[in-house]
This record gives C-alpha cells, sequence and structure tokens, in this order.
C-alpha cells in the first residue's frame, strides 16, 4: 500500500507555538511518499540509506512502525521512501514521512485507523524522537489545508502566492527546540513576552489572510521574523536571504525551526517571480490536500 502526505509552510508563530501560543500553518503542494509491503523483516529504504529498524538513520519511520506496532502487531515490513520535499529545510519533512508511513501501515495491514487515529500516533512520533513538540507539523501533514493552531480553526487563504528559498542549511527540529527552551530557561521573563509577540502577530494575520492583504501581511512577515532573530533562531545565511528580498521588494521570513532551511517571502506578483528567478526560489500552492492513499 502507498501513501503520501504533504509538506508544510508555517506562515507565523515558530517556537511560541510549541510554548501554547497560536501559529498560522499551511500544507503546501510538495509530498512524501511512503510505500508498505508485508516482509518477513523490517527494511526500510529512502534517500537517507537501507536500514532495518534504526533509530539513528531513520528515527521517525522506526518510531512510526514501533507505534503503529502498538495498534497492530508487526512481523515485517518493507517500507520505500520517495520525496519532493527538501529534508532538514523546515518544510515538515520530518511530519510527512511519518504520516505518510503511518498512513502506509494502516492499509498494508487493515488496521482501520482514522485521519484522528494517524495523526495521534503521529504526534507520539514526534516527541519520541524530538522530546519535546507542538504537533503542528504531524497535524498539517494529516489534515492539510491552511489552519490556526492550536484552535483547530480552518482559514481560507484568498490571493497569497509563497516564495520559498532553501538556504541550504540543514534545520534540525529537535536541536533548535532545545536550543529555544534553553534560553527560556535562563531568560523566562524576556522569552515568554517574545512568544507574546509571536503570538499577537499570528493572531493579527488572520483578517490579512483571508482577504489577501499583502501590504499588512508583509509587515508582519518583517515583526515575526525580528522575534525570530531574537529568540536566536535564525542565522548569517537566512538574514541576508531576508535582506537581499527585501531589496527585490519581498518581505520575507524563516520557515520552521530555523537554524537553517527555508526563507518564505510575499510580494506582488512581480516581485516574488523576479526574486524566484534571481535568488534560485519556487512559487508553491498553500492549502494543499492531507494523508491520503495513493493505491
Amino acid at each position: 500500500m502507498k501513501a503520501s502526505a504533504p509538506a508544510k509552510i508555517i506562515l507565523f508563530g515558530e517556537h511560541a507555538v510549541v510554548y501554547k501560543r497560536h501559529a498560522i500553518v499551511t500544507a503546501i503542494n510538495l509530498r512524501c511518499y511512503a510505500e508498505a509491503k508485508k516482509s518477513n523483516k523490517i527494511k526500510i529504504i529512502s534517500p537517507l540509506g537501507v536500514t532495518g529498524l534504526d533509530f539513528d538513520v531513520h528515527p521517525y519511520i522506526s518510531y512510526a512502525i514501533k507505534r503503529f506496532s502498538e495498534v497492530k502487531q508487526i512481523n515485517g515490513v518493507e517500507i520505500k521512501i520517495e520525496s519532493e520535499i527538501p529534508i532538514a529545510s523546515g518544510l515538515g519533512s520530518s511530519a510527512a514521512v511519518t504520516v505518510a508511513v503511518l498512513k502506509a501501515l494502516d492499509g498494508e495491514f487493515e488496521a482501520g485507523l482514522n485521519n484522528e487515529d494517524i495523526f495521534e500516533l503521529a504526534r507520539k512520533v514526534e516527541l519520541d524522537v524530538q522530546g519535546i513538540g507542538s504537533g503542528t507539523d504531524p497535524f498539517i501533514a494529516t489534515f492539510g489545508g491552511a489552519w490556526l493552531i492550536p484552535d483547530r480553526k480552518s482559514i481560507k487563504i484568498d490571493g497569497v502566492r509563497l516564495l520559498v528559498i532553501n538556504t541550504g542549511e540543514s534545520s534540525i527540529t529537535a536541536e533548535m527546540v532545545r536550543r529555544v527552551a534553553e534560553l527560556r530557561k535562563r531568560h523566562p521573563e524576556i522569552i515568554e513576552r517574545i512568544f507574546d509577540v509571536i503570538d499577537a502577530i499570528a493572531l493579527k494575520s488572520v483578517e490579512p489572510l483571508e482577504k489577501g492583504d499583502i501590504k499588512t501581511i508583509s509587515e508582519l512577515f518583517f515583526l515575526n521574523q525580528c522575534m525570530l532573530k531574537a529568540l536566536g533562531v535564525s542565522t548569517r545565511k537566512i538574514d541576508e536571504t531576508v535582506e537581499r528580498l527585501a531589496e527585490l521588494g519581498v518581505s520575507a521570513k524563516l520557515t520552521g525551526a530555523g537554524g537553517g532551511g527555508c526563507v518564505i517571502g510575499i510580494g506582488d506578483d512581480k516581485s516574488i517571480k523576479k526574486a524566484a528567478e534571481t535568488l534560485n526560489g519556487f512559487l508553491v500552492e498553500i492549502g494543499a490536500g492531507g494523508v491520503r492513499f495513493e493505491y
């Protein structure tokens, strides 16, 4: 059985959402594909290599198999992964592979799981690997669309196109989440206020997103990026990319955990098209569908 799940972009709310603040998150039209076949042993085949159950090379897939085994016994399975989502880019590749694997396992072993069940298992996998997490990425990979988190309020985003530029620097979510947690522990009175500002930005963005108000969204992108930089999750390369995009008339911010990964930008069509050509970026469709069987 083969299944797929989408990549995601956090428009607003990175890191603060881990501490029960709001975020705006959307699925995009890049997908991860997982094929599961019954076997007499466990074998995982992906761009990272070929292994058995391996919590170092394939942590998300291995924990997905382990968690699924709590629902239905697996004597052996071969998992094959193909993905359009850049790894460690801040686009939710880990959640997408987790959810796609769980869905494929569900189909192959006829466990009868619904999407809420898939999400709950994926949420546990996130915690197994990272130790801490908001559940945002597994939720979007499972249900698709665009949402205000944690309220689970669906948002209809109108007339907004996003530019994505991969900085080429790896973004390791678990590492960046731990770094922010340590900073919060040292300076709670400051970091909590930064989280509050990020929360306010996310809530403020709902109306302009639904109206396609590019000017206001651009201002909020700038403010959110400033807060993320204050948390220490931006990098020199991200900062330089954001500044270069500003020169091209595009407001930009990092997306995901930071420390590398992707920068997203917004502006008028002419500006983002020119920026995409100049900086080797690409445009994405937002509000893509969630996890599904491919056959």
